[in-house]
């Protein structure tokens, strides 16, 4: 039976292993504002329309 000794894991080269380990400079993105037009709704909105909605059916009921 013939067996095969190549590894899984080729080598790399000099020129590969110094692009990988070169570090890159990260810029910010100024110019973008995040959720700009979109409001999120939250747990604080909900329990305010709960409390709202609690409030307003408990006068009608007394008229």
């Amino acid at each position: 039976m013939k067996t095969s000794t190549v590894g899984i894991v080729t080598p790399i080269n000099k020129d590969e292993l110094k692009e990988l380990l070169t570090e890159t400079k990260e810029t910010l993105a100024t110019g973008i504002l995040a959720n700009a037009g979109n409001p999120t709704f939250g747990a604080v909105d909900l329990w305010k329309l709960r409390k709202t909605n609690k409030t307003t059916s408990s006068l009608r009921r007394h008229i």
